[in-house]
């Protein structure tokens, strides 16, 4: 089976500007753990997750300790996110993003999202534009 059969052709998207409370009202009521980042060509440049954002939040801990028994309070983090919620999504973003096609194939796309742990793949045309993601879900219930 081929991406094609399988994608969602949701654009949801932002681009490297947008604010990461936006980002994260976005990926609320979208429904998706992760949004691609496209530029005003509609080309996929980055992408912007819950884990991205979380992160930005905690990197010391997260990164170093890795115990949540460290975590701060929850006073600390809302303070953060209040901090960090007017900063562009630029500054957390991934910019090496991957990315699969139409003509992929379904065990190359579970074959990547076990190897790089993914919840969700933007799904890009020959021009590296947006078409569509492809979830996990997506993936497993057309198996």
């Amino acid at each position: 089976m081929k991406v094609r059969d399988f994608v969602r052709r949701d654009l949801t998207a932002v681009e490297r500007d947008t604010r990461v409370s936006q980002a994260i009202k976005l990926l609320e009521n979208s429904g998706l753990s992760s949004l691609p980042v496209v530029d005003d060509e509609g080309k996929v440049v980055g992408v912007i997750s819950e884990r991205d954002i979380i992160r930005a939040l905690l990197p010391e801990y997260v990164d170093m300790l890795r115990s949540p028994s460290f975590l701060p309070s929850l006073d600390r983090l809302t303070k953060k996110l209040r901090e960090i919620g007017d900063h562009p999504i630029e500054r957390y973003m991934v910019k090496e993003v991957i990315s699969v096609r139409l003509e992929d194939t379904d065990l190359y796309v579970a074959d990547l999202m076990l190897r790089k742990g993914l919840k969700q793949l933007p799904v890009v045309d020959e021009q590296g534009r947006l078409v569509g993601v492809v979830r996990r879900i997506d993936l497993l219930s057309r198996l």
